[in-house]
């Protein structure tokens, strides 16, 4: 479900903006023998793409995440000869983009990060409400599993 759905955003951002994205461009390198990895780029990596499927507003791990990938995008932007690559954060949900805020969305600007909103189709935009419902119940039932007070056994 994740893979379809960072295709179809990748694939609408690239309509939109008329560019070519390659998903899964691979490790990208940088200075000091470290990679990143990207969810899609231009062939020359002139234009990187991390795409987020949520729909709704971000939470805990998710706010986490798109920080983190803003720093990423970042260091990669600080490289020699990166300085100009466009660094682009697509995401799905205009609530999912509305989420960034504060301090997250000051890094974003102040490090050149683009966050952008791109349309998907209204199927695809169903079935990832309807994964996320699905991870919600997983989660709150392992939750429940690990704060419920051990079931005491009685024998007659």
């Amino acid at each position: 479900m994740q893979t379809d759905a960072e295709t179809e955003i990748v694939a609408s951002l690239a309509r939109r903006r008329r560019i070519g994205l390659k998903q899964q461009p691979g490790r990208i390198a940088l200075q000091g023998a470290v990679f990143i990895e990207v969810d899609a780029a231009t062939e020359n990596c002139s234009i990187v793409v991390e795409a987020y499927a949520r729909q709704g507003r971000l939470k805990g791990a998710q706010l986490k995440k798109v920080a983190q990938d803003i720093l990423k995008l970042a260091l990669l932007k600080r490289e020699p000869k990166r300085e100009h690559t466009q660094a682009i954060i697509a995401f799905a949900s205009q609530e999912a983009h509305d989420s960034i805020s504060g301090w997250v969305r000051q890094a974003a600007t102040s490090f050149g990060v683009e966050l952008v909103v791109v349309p998907i189709s209204e199927e695809l935009r169903e079935k990832i409400v309807k994964a996320q419902g699905r991870q919600v119940m997983v989660n709150v039932d392992e939750i429940a599993d690990d704060v419920a007070p051990p079931v005491a056994s009685t024998v007659n």
